[in-house]
């Protein structure tokens, strides 16, 4: 199970582990979207401060209806007591966690300031 909270401006944020170029984990506080339906989302100091490549590119609509080019790679994070390598897209502004990478997993929010986020695990 992972935990987090509700910050007192109402975004839901948990702890993530990454891995960086060298294998060393940096914890990311990630915030919950689940408007976001891609895994996670990096901002640049983020992807520069952890040495990730970002080799390609994915299309995707961040706000409104026009189509960008958005840098992406991968990432190791830590995940269920191992190392798991999920897809990073390059975007500022804030770390976000994504629906992909909740798939599988009951996620509850107490939408009040300092409210529990949990993410359990659910079936195989």
């Amino acid at each position: 199970m992972t935990s987090g909270h509700v910050t007192a401006s109402g975004k839901p944020l948990v702890p993530l582990t990454i891995l960086d170029n060298h294998g060393n984990p940096h914890t990311i506080r990630m915030i919950l979207d689940t408007g976001f339906t891609g895994q996670i989302l990096l901002p640049e100091r983020f992807v520069n401060r952890l040495g990730l490549t970002m080799d390609r590119f994915s299309h995707g609509r961040p706000v409104g209806d026009q189509y960008i080019r958005i840098p992406a790679g991968f990432a190791t994070v830590n995940r269920r007591g191992g190392h798991r390598n999920v897809h990073a897209l390059q975007l500022d502004p804030e770390p976000l966690m994504g629906m992909e990478f909740l798939w599988n997993h009951r996620t509850t929010i107490d939408a009040v300031p300092n409210g529990p986020v949990t993410i359990t695990p659910i079936g195989g």
